[in-house]
C-alpha cells in the first residue's frame, strides 16, 4: 500500500473492504473507536477532516475527494475493532514487534520526505500542521518542533522535527502511541504516516 503499488491495487483492496463494512460493528466503533452516530453511518475525524463510514464505504463529510489510502485505513480501523486505553508512551515505528519489514520504506517516504519538504522552514511546518489539526506536544521528545496529530481518534501521531544546521541536515521522526497496533496492522500504521507526510501542505 505504498506509492510503488499500482493505483488499481488500492481500488481492489478498497472494494473488498466495502463488502466487509456491510457487516461491521458500528456500535463498537462508537463505544471504543471514537466514532460518532451519523444516522446510517458513523463519523470520525481523520487529520482534521471528518469521514463518514457505513455499508456503502468511506466518504468525506464535505463531499470532497478522498484518497484511496485514507479510505482503506479508515475502513481497516473500523473493521479491526480495537479497544483499550492509551499507553501514553510514544514509540518509533521500528520499535513495534512487526515493524522491521516496512521500517526502511517508512523512514524514506515518510520521515525523510517531511524533513526535505520543511528543511529551513520550521515555521511553515507548524502552519502546515495546524491545517491538519495539530497541537504543540508537551513531551520530552526533543526536536526544534514537536507536534501532536489526532490522526485517528485512538491513533495519535507525534512529529519531532530537527531543522538543518551547519553540521546536520534536517531530520524528522514520526512516532506512535505504543497501543497503536491494537487498532491497525503494521502496514496500515505505515500508510497512516504516509498520509500525514502527503497531506502536510508544503506551500502556503
Amino acid at each position: 500500500m505504498f506509492r510503488s503499488d499500482a493505483p488499481t491495487n488500492y481500488e481492489d483492496v478498497y472494494r473488498g473492504l466495502v463488502d466487509r463494512l456491510a457487516g461491521a460493528d458500528y456500535r463498537h466503533a462508537m463505544m471504543f473507536l471514537g466514532a460518532r452516530d451519523a444516522g446510517e453511518e458513523v463519523a470520525l475525524d481523520v487529520l482534521g477532516r471528518t469521514c463518514l463510514v457505513g455499508p456503502g464505504g468511506v466518504r468525506s463529510a464535505d463531499q470532497g475527494p478522498l484518497d484511496f489510502t485514507v479510505r482503506i485505513v479508515v475502513a481497516y480501523y473500523i473493521l479491526h475493532g480495537g479497544s483499550g486505553e492509551s499507553g501514553r508512551k510514544w514509540v518509533s515505528y521500528r520499535d513495534f514487534k512487526d515493524g522491521a519489514f516496512f521500517h526502511a520504506t517508512f523512514s524514506q517516504i515518510v520521515e525523510n520526505k517531511i524533513a526535505t519538504d520543511f528543511s529551513g522552514r520550521p515555521a511553515r511546518l507548524r502552519q502546515a500542521g495546524e491545517s491538519l489539526g495539530c497541537y504543540l506536544l508537551e513531551a520530552d521528545l526533543g526536536g526544534d518542533i514537536c507536534l501532536g496529530f489526532p490522526a485517528l481518534p485512538r491513533v495519535p501521531l507525534a512529529l519531532v522535527f530537527y531543522d538543518a544546521d551547519e553540521d546536520f541536515p534536517a531530520s524528522a521522526r514520526v512516532l506512535f502511541d505504543e497501543t497503536a497496533p491494537r487498532y491497525l496492522d503494521m502496514e496500515c500504521l505505515a500508510v497512516l504516516g504516509l498520509i500525514l507526510a502527503d497531506q502536510l501542505p508544503v506551500s502556503g
